[in-house]
């Protein structure tokens, strides 16, 4: 019992995480070795699916139930308004439900965040074991390998509308974070400071557009690749059919 107040316990200490340590690696390569094994995957798998979604949304549930309890930075962190987290509640009802929108959504912002996520944790001021550590890395590597399926086995895809209206969604989402974040004093989608270091003196409305036009940027690139490399996979299959 007192193991299981220790890992839900709100009292900050001393974050322990070393990035890019031995824990660090043992992760990454897990993260590695499953969005291989699914890349491969040739056909859609409904169970994978369904266990994909309810780790996502469980894991949220769990999260959010802390937050409300415990009522660490409620405000401030425990709103569902990060890129990932929204990421990861779209991917979830996606795969559950079968809503393409979502999935579209969901996938497009969460191969990006998640693949950063991973790779420059910003895990919250605890030592190990807790609660928030277990849920940053279970929802971003089932966010990434969740992703990874849609778009390469899946096959979701996504035309010219859909990405203006992804951009128009993803533009009015961050300054809609801009308002919030004013109101809160907090810090959603890093529209008011990045998540390291870049320097003093950044002025806030150069720096917030900045932040937009670098995340639609991203999604452009994504998209040009998604779409390039699944053109050439039905040219192939033409081509040898």
């Amino acid at each position: 019992m007192k193991n299981i107040y220790y890992f839900f316990r709100s009292a900050t200490d001393k974050n322990n995480f070393i990035t890019f340590g031995k824990l660090h690696l043992l992760i990454l390569f897990i993260a590695l070795l499953v969005s291989i094994f699914i890349f491969v995957m040739k056909t859609e798998n409904r169970i994978l699916e369904l266990f994909i979604g309810v780790i996502l949304i469980t894991q949220q549930v769990i999260l959010y139930t802390w937050y409300s309890i415990s009522k660490y930075n409620l405000l401030k962190e425990g709103l569902p308004l990060f890129h990932c987290r929204i990421a990861i509640i779209f991917v979830g009802i996606g795969l559950i439900f079968n809503r393409k929108p979502l999935m579209k959504i969901g996938s497009y912002w969460g191969i990006f965040g998640s693949i950063s996520a991973l790779l420059l944790p910003g895990i919250d001021p605890f030592s190990f074991p807790h609660i928030t550590q277990f849920s940053y890395f279970i929802g971003h590597l089932f966010l990434l390998w969740g992703s990874i399926y849609l778009l390469s086995v899946k096959k979701i895809g996504m035309s010219e509308i859909d990405l203006k209206n992804l951009l128009l969604f993803t533009t009015a989402y961050h300054l809609l974070m801009l308002m919030v974040n004013t109101i809160l004093n907090s810090n959603y989608a890093y529209m008011n400071a990045p998540p390291f270091y870049i320097g003093d003196g950044l002025n806030p409305l150069i720096y917030s557009l900045t932040v937009i036009m670098i995340f639609n940027i991203v999604l452009c690139i994504e998209y040009f690749f998604i779409n390039k490399n699944a053109v050439v996979n039905e040219d192939c299959e033409t081509q040898y059919s």
